[in-house]
């Protein structure tokens, strides 16, 4: 697989949708753009991650039910990097159970949002996400050195991240 050469050089935030459904795709990707973020696609884990490499999203969408691998193994893949601890994660999906919920709160995802969806939910969504990623961190009570080897030691760094940051999975 090629991966992308990178996440264009530009003064917006940049959105990352993983979604393989190509119509909703596009339309979060439009609603996206509306709103002002450059938004780059992936329809798969493998592409995603590819984006990943070459560059660092200010947000990332990811569906559930993605083909090959699953949205929760790749927010995992996500999570074990210390370069993304602090990105802000939504993930999608058809169903919406409360175990669904707590895969993705396992897997260290910060919101959910149920299909099907308008895109004034999804705006919403991304809204508050990158208004929390935004804010500055918290005071920690160890040095910050400390609390990295913390976050990387975890098994679960989305959960520790959550935790330090006083933030829970957020449902929509």
């Amino acid at each position: 697989m090629q991966c992308p050469d990178g996440i264009m050089n530009t003064n917006r935030s940049t959105a990352l949708i993983v979604e393989d459904d190509p119509k909703l795709q596009n339309a979060m990707s439009a609603q996206l753009r509306e709103m002002g973020l450059h938004v780059l696609v992936a329809n798969h884990y493998d592409a995603a991650v590819c984006h990943l490499l070459v560059g660092e999203p200010h947000v990332i969408c990811i569906d559930v039910g993605l083909p090959n691998k699953s949205g929760y193994e790749l927010c995992e893949h996500i999570r074990g990097s210390l370069r993304f601890v602090g990105l802000p994660i939504l993930m999608t999906s058809d169903h919406g159970d409360a175990g669904d919920m707590a895969y993705a709160e396992r897997a260290g995802a910060n919101a959910f949002l149920h299909k099907p969806f308008s895109m004034r939910q999804l705006a919403h969504c991304i809204e508050s996400l990158l208004e929390v990623s935004r804010l500055p961190p918290p005071e920690l009570t160890r040095p910050s050195q400390s609390a990295r080897v913390a976050i990387r030691r975890s098994q679960d760094s989305g959960r520790a991240y959550r935790a330090l940051c006083g933030v829970g999975l957020a449902t929509y």
